[in-house]
């Protein structure tokens, strides 16, 4: 679902543009692919995107390459919006796993824009 959300960010297709789609072309929507809003998620998915946002991003600058997110500030962030100490570990967990989708994604334009030798 995080996956979907992110990738249907990145074209900017939400439910409503979805459902328009479907409606034109005569076909009927899938829950499959049914595009995820923000507000689809339980709250704790919501404030790990928000925490996500706010977290700086480490480059390789020789070779252009996304390296991760620093996590350096995470828990004044989780602070900050008041996350539930018991929430902790499945929120980091789910920061990994955000910044894992990203970075594949980041690599994947990275590798279409480099010229082939």
């Amino acid at each position: 679902m995080i996956t979907r959300h992110m990738q249907n960010a990145e074209v900017n297709v939400t439910k409503e543009t979805y459902f328009e789609m479907c409606e034109m072309l005569g076909e009927e929507p899938t829950e499959e692919n049914t595009p995820v809003d923000f507000a689809d998620f339980p709250d704790l998915v919501q404030q790990c995107f928000l925490v996500y946002r706010l977290l700086s991003d480490n480059w390789d600058t020789m070779n252009g390459n996304y390296l991760g997110k620093d996590y350096t500030l995470v828990f004044k962030l989780f602070d900050l919006y008041e996350l539930d100490r018991g929430e902790t570990l499945i929120a980091i967990e789910l920061l990994q796993y955000i910044d894992m989708i990203r970075g594949k994604s980041i690599s994947e334009k990275l590798k279409a824009k480099k010229p082939c030798r």
